[in-house]
């Protein structure tokens, strides 16, 4: 009976408050505590290959093109709940290289499960990417690239024909020897040293463009367009 009346006095007591109790660590959430995480790493050989294809889901994606490099290496961190749902290979097709890094979507208990990779590759690979959500970084790749991103940020350093279809987040493009092609939902956008033409298509979201060889905005929903 004490026990009720002393729940019932701090109920009182603390009404419209709402109290979050951490059984672990404060730096994290619910769905993350319990994640397992490893390292792991994938090599191929980049011999008769010409383009890399990646397929990533959840987490940050790094795409580093170094010249005199002969393989593909892939770092890859994962955070997981359950070992048999991870999809983390790197094989090949004809002249193309595959890389998939996702989680089996018919297994239950992956929310905030994710992958962080680093892929390494010959400067003069031509890219395919379809990634899922988090941010996206390339560097160093001398050749055309596709890239298809749910959400997150996105950077690319250098590169010759690009085209990007983006869902949301923000896109910075700088130094590439040819064309630029961007359709994105929303988002600020930063553009510059685009050697050829660019076409924007752009939902929302504050648009910056330096140094073009041409620039056509097909449609620009909300936001300030910055010209320089």
């Amino acid at each position: 009976m004490k026990r009720s009346v002393l729940v019932l006095t701090m109920a009182s007591f603390l009404g419209g408050c709402v109290i979050y109790v951490d059984s672990a660590r404060g730096d994290v959430g619910w769905g993350e505590r319990d994640l397992s995480h490893e390292t792991r790493t994938l090599t191929l050989s980049g011999a008769d290959l010409t383009e890399l294809s990646v397929d990533t889901g959840a987490g940050s994606l790094e795409i580093i093109g170094e010249a005199g490099r002969t393989e593909i290496a892939v770092t890859a961190e994962v955070y997981y709940h359950e070992a048999e749902s991870i999809r983390l290979t790197l094989h090949r097709n004809g002249e193309q290289g595959v890389f998939v890094a996702d989680f089996d979507s018919s297994s239950y208990g992956n929310n905030n499960a994710r992958i962080d990779a680093t892929v390494r590759v010959p400067e003069s690979f031509h890219l395919n990417v379809d990634d899922g959500s988090g941010s996206i970084d390339i560097q160093g790749v001398r050749a055309d690239m596709r890239i298809e991103d749910g959400s997150g940020s996105m950077t690319i350093v250098g590169g010759r024909n690009v085209r990007i279809d983006d869902g949301s987040g923000g896109i910075t493009v700088r130094d590439l020897s040819g064309n630029l092609d961007i359709e994105d939902g929303s988002g600020s956008m930063e553009i510059d040293r685009i050697a050829g033409a660019v076409t924007i298509d752009d939902g929302s979201g504050d648009i910056k463009v330096g140094t073009v060889g041409s620039l056509r905005i097909i449609e620009s929903g909300s936001g300030r367009v910055n010209i320089q």
